[in-house]
């Protein structure tokens, strides 16, 4: 909080403090009571581990806690604290959470005033930059939504960092304070890692040789390779285990969304959750050729503008270092607004540069309030579209009909509306529309709540070969397995009084050895029910009577009902693996 004062003392005092406090509260405080949204739900809603302040050490040693469903384990120990705290003072009312957020961004935009009108030298371009990030429409997604306060925390922490290193000047405190800062960004994101370049760039940028300032950097590299080293299993799955594409693709596909990136910090409409992006083919795209052109000729010009002007070029270059991983590791979501949080924060100094600056006078400044203004209004405009599940993904699907995310989330409304016949369809055309782009998970959660939807509508069998292939893709998914579990359940006593006399008999004939009269008894209460316990019986039976071509094809009939409990499929499997291998031998 040292760093967050100084830039209200520094940015001209307390009226830029205030008037960035005021267009912040004007655009974001009508939005304090939307709705938790997507990962709000597994990481706040329903994560047993947030409600109990005792659990504040653990969050720092167990992953598996930022989240009510294991898969969803992170380590991100800052962001669960601040989860715990806010459950701690309000319990799941939302307004609470949002207002953290909105404090954080503010907070952030006062770092960006007290660092621009620093390393700048002009107190009118920290204002200027402070007030078009405050109101930067893709600035707003971590504060509308509370789950990306893991961006803005972490963001908050890299500033700090850089804040206090720029201070140090041989403070041991203000360079301490740097590392600690460091550290605590990388606990609340491992976006933080990047923090420490920015400090080699502004070194660079101040004409300060880098092997004299190398022993400064020693402590950072030191955090920082802990912190890899405690993380290494995830990044090793992320990266080479079960990457959700390759290393190829994700980068020709990435070079695209770049210039997407910059479409959307030079003119912030069309905002979405999930942006409409194509996987790249490769270096054969022409869109890819284009892409790469046009960003060489961006990071041309930025070289450019480093040596002629370093302060300013500092403010281009450190915050665009924060998009390198999202590059490198392929991440489910292609292009996320909230990456942009830092990049956005340079682009808005650099306008403010260039408006005060190179344009000058009065008509700089009329051009740089319209940018506000004009941020401000979209900002409201999007603040609105995160006001309830229904409405961001609509939204999301309306602007990106080809991305499959958006009908499973829009399936889900439905589903949770008791509108199961629409959430089918939405759930069939996530799985169609762009397979490429579906991960695991995402599989896994389409077939489950397909699985649900049809059990809501009394259609078990469907419901049950749902859940069928959610377990297929994994077998230890807790809401799919209890699922199966209880419909198992359900058909294991849906007999057909009929076949059931005949099955009762045909075991007590089976147990007194009379083979050919329980076998007869058995095949009869077929023609009543194809229960699969019949049909279990008649291949104990067959076995017996040394027929095992006939046992083998009552166990495969057991298979190819819809309702066999799990133990007895298993055990027809167990029988069919050992008959084929006597039949092998026989033979």
């Amino acid at each position: 909080m040292i760093a967050v004062i100084s830039a209200a003392v520094n940015a001209r005092g307390w009226p830029a403090w205030a008037a960035i406090a005021a267009a912040v509260s004007l655009v974001y405080g009508p939005s304090l009571d939307n709705a938790f949204q997507y990962d709000d739900i597994h990481s706040i809603v329903e994560n047993p581990h947030i409600r109990n302040l005792a659990n504040l050490d653990d969050f720092f040693w167990r992953p598996d806690m930022f989240s009510g469903d294991p898969k969803g384990a992170m380590y991100r120990p800052l962001v669960l604290v601040s989860y715990a705290c806010n459950y701690a003072l309000g319990e799941y009312r939302e307004t609470g959470y949002h207002l953290f957020n909105l404090v954080l961004h503010l907070a952030n935009c006062l770092l960006v005033c007290a660092l621009a009108r620093r390393l700048t030298g002009m107190t009118a371009v920290g204002l200027a930059g402070g007030m078009l990030f405050a109101l930067h429409p893709v600035a707003g997604e971590p504060v509308n939504y509370v789950s990306s306060r893991s961006e803005s925390l972490s963001a908050f922490f890299s500033l700090n960092c850089l804040v206090l290193y720029v201070r140090a000047n041989g403070s041991p405190v203000h360079y301490w304070g740097s590392v600690a800062s460091f550290a605590a960004a990388l606990l609340a994101k491992s976006i933080g890692l990047m923090a420490p370049l920015g400090l080699a760039l502004y070194d660079l940028s101040g004409g300060r040789a880098l092997w004299r300032r190398s022993k400064y950097y020693a402590a950072f590299v030191a955090v920082g390779t802990v912190y890899v080293l405690a993380v290494r299993q995830a990044l090793q799955t992320a990266l080479v285990e079960h990457p959700v594409r390759s290393l190829w693709v994700q980068l020709c596909t990435q070079v695209k969304v770049l210039v997407y990136y910059l479409k959307l910090l030079l003119v912030p409409t069309g905002q979405s959750v999930e942006h409409q992006i194509a996987l790249a083919g490769g270096l054969g795209d022409w869109a890819v050729l284009a892409a790469v052109a046009l960003m060489g000729s961006v990071g041309f010009w930025l070289l450019a503008l480093w040596r002629r002007a370093p302060a300013v070029g500092f403010w281009t270059v450190w915050p665009a270092r924060f998009l390198l991983p999202t590059i490198v590791v392929p991440l489910n979501v292609l292009a996320n607004e909230h990456r942009l949080y830092l990049p956005a924060l340079g682009f808005s100094v650099l306008c403010g540069w260039v408006l005060l600056v190179r344009v000058g006078g009065n008509r700089g400044w009329i051009v740089c309030a319209t940018m506000a203004l004009a941020f401000g209004a979209l900002a409201v405009q999007r603040s609105q579209v995160w006001r309830t599940p229904t409405a961001l993904w609509a939204d999301a699907l309306a602007k990106g009909p080809l991305m499959p995310r958006p009908h499973l989330y829009m399936g889900d409304q439905y589903k949770g509306e008791g509108r199961n016949e629409e959430a089918l369809k939405s759930y069939d055309r996530a799985l169609k529309v762009n397979p490429a782009l579906l991960s695991g998970g995402d599989l896994l959660v389409i077939h489950n709540n397909t699985g649900a939807a049809y059990l809501a509508l009394g259609r078990s069998e469907e419901a049950m070969a749902a859940y069928r292939r959610a377990l297929a893709i994994d077998p230890d998914y807790q809401p799919a397995r209890e699922a199966m579990e209880a419909l198992e359940a359900l058909a294991a006593v849906a007999w057909d009084p009929a076949a059931e006399a005949c099955y009762q008999s045909g075991m007590r004939l089976l147990v007194a050895g009379q083979l050919e009269r329980a076998i007869a008894q058995l095949r009869s209460g077929l023609d009543a029910q194809r229960h699969p316990k019949l049909y279990h019986g008649l291949a104990l039976a067959y076995e017996r009577s040394g027929d095992p071509r006939a046992a083998i094809a009552s166990y495969r009939a057991i298979l190819g009902l819809p309702n066999v409990p799990g133990s007895l499929a298993a055990g027809a499997r167990q029988r069919l693996a050992a008959l084929a291998g006597e039949e092998d031998v026989s033979e």
